[in-house]
């Protein structure tokens, strides 16, 4: 394929349906007739969907599903179709690799009427996956020491060393967030972050580099604040909830949260197409849609689905409506990602 998706295409809202290192055992073969193979992120992001959604879809179409776990999915599933060794029949991207998978032809482009449009969230839906949840890049907290209410409620008050000391954490792995934390930090509005000035993001990140412990991982993210290393910082959200859900003392501040969505995608060469266009028909209706928020915080992309959370289920998780958030732009994270991490490496280690 190699041909560019554009944003425009991304985004556009048209009548009816739509017309870092690899964790992977010894080479598998293709699933099974009568089995799907989807690779996920692993631990309670993958038992939740399980419960909420392979199970179920297993009972109604008695279709199989294998669960594997990579986290370099986009490189993994590279090597799979320039060797035509396919392994898995769907993937599990976030934005920016959908985005850069569809460049590169790793995608199967989606049937006609997969899902109803009108159903889902607008960003959900691209000619080559469509989103099953939508997560945040929350500011993280220690509600012991920050109580709520007197917490940072936004990122210019996080950047405030003064009026809220005590040691932070973000992501060391990518620039990513922390550009666009850095950008509204300095006063830019959610609306007009992107293009991101990288002059002003990596000027204000060393405002509070020397205060700041860089997490490689989700779950070096999630250790940190449980072990009390941090006291504040900024990752995924729904790792401080699930810790929030046993007793921890942490809470997330959803206000300038920077939402990004992980999506269902066929891989180009699956020998069980088919079955992947009904898993993702099943997998974007309102039940498991609905459902999965419960196991886990993060939310729907099904808009119905979202209007069945009560006021308890919402206060966990987030959603495109939400005032004062932020849809991150994957096209100028492919544009923009590669020679920025050069640059983030040095700023780092210097």
């Amino acid at each position: 394929m190699g041909s560019h998706v554009s944003r425009r295409d991304f985004l556009k809202t048209t009548a009816g349906s739509l017309a870092t290192a690899g964790v992977m055992g010894r080479s598998r073969p293709a699933a099974a007739a009568g089995e799907l193979v989807i690779v996920g992120w692993g631990g309670a992001h993958e038992e939740s969907l399980k419960k909420a959604v392979y199970d179920p879809f297993t009972a109604a179409t008695g279709v199989k599903i294998k669960q594997v776990s990579a986290t370099n999915q986009l490189a993994l599933l590279k090597a799979q179709v320039q060797n035509n060794n396919p392994e898995w029949d769907i993937v599990q991207p976030g934005s920016a690799w959908l985005w850069r998978g569809a460049q590169d032809g790793l995608y199967e482009k989606l049937d006609a009427g997969v899902v109803n449009r009108t159903e889902m969230y607008g960003p959900a839906v691209h000619s080559h996956g469509i989103a099953f949840e939508v997560y945040a890049v929350d500011i993280a907290y220690n509600s012991k020491r920050f109580a709520t209410g007197s917490h940072p409620k936004n990122w210019a008050e996080l950047w405030d060393l003064k009026r809220f000391p005590g040691r932070r954490t973000g992501p060391g792995w990518t620039p990513r967030d922390n550009f666009e934390a850095a950008v509204m930090a300095a006063g830019v509005p959610p609306a007009k972050v992107y293009p991101i000035d990288t002059k002003l993001a990596f000027a204000k990140l060393a405002d509070i580099k020397p205060e700041m412990t860089w997490w490689q991982s989700g779950a070096q993210f999630a250790q940190l604040f449980s072990d009390e290393e941090v006291l504040l910082g900024y990752g995924w959200g729904a790792r401080v909830v699930v810790l929030a859900r046993e007793g921890k003392p942490l809470a997330v501040e959803v206000n300038q949260a920077i939402l990004d969505q992980t999506f269902y995608a066929v891989s180009k060469i699956s020998k069980n197409k088919d079955a992947a266009m009904k898993f993702i028909t099943f997998a974007s209706q309102t039940k498991p849609q609905a459902e999965r928020p419960l196991l886990y915080p993060h939310g729907p992309t099904n808009r119905a689905a979202w209007a069945q959370l009560d006021a308890k289920a919402r206060r966990d998780v987030v959603n495109y409506d939400l005032p004062g958030v932020l849809l991150r732009n994957p096209e100028w994270w492919v544009e923009n990602e590669t020679p920025l991490l050069e640059q983030w490496k040095k700023f780092l280690a210097t």
